[in-house]
């Protein structure tokens, strides 16, 4: 009887296992379709010593890094974000969901090695 127990226990982790590899899939597609791009709206001085409407914009910059410093890229002053464009704290929000599946496995990996264990 207790091994018809655990056989039951195993055979809903390995089920729950599945369910989860499932949800794991969709989160990984979804994150693959965010753009984490670190856009900035600055406004900038044009240099001009005169100049009375002096900082001018926003306008669009991405932040990279290049040789060990971050610098700034200019977008251009029409720029439009991508069709699916999302903040960097929404990336951020849906890598957080994902790693918290991740560790979700891990655990449910864990049970399920212990119950193989007993059942042997």
């Amino acid at each position: 009887m207790p091994s018809e127990a655990l056989a039951k226990a195993l055979a809903r982790l390995e089920a729950e296992l599945a369910d989860l590899e499932a949800r794991l899939e969709e989160e990984r597609k979804a994150l693959e379709a965010l753009s984490p791009l670190p856009i900035y709206w600055r406004r900038v001085r044009c240099g001009k010593e005169r100049c009375r409407k002096c900082p001018h914009g926003p306008y669009p910059y991405l932040k990279v890094k290049k040789g060990g410093r971050w610098r700034w890229k200019y977008l251009g002053k029409g720029w439009q974000p991508p069709e699916g464009f999302v903040r960097p704290r929404e990336f951020l929000e849906a890598l957080a969901r994902y790693r918290a599946l991740l560790r979700r496995r891990e655990a449910l990996l864990e049970r399920l090695a212990e119950a193989e264990r007993a059942l042997s």
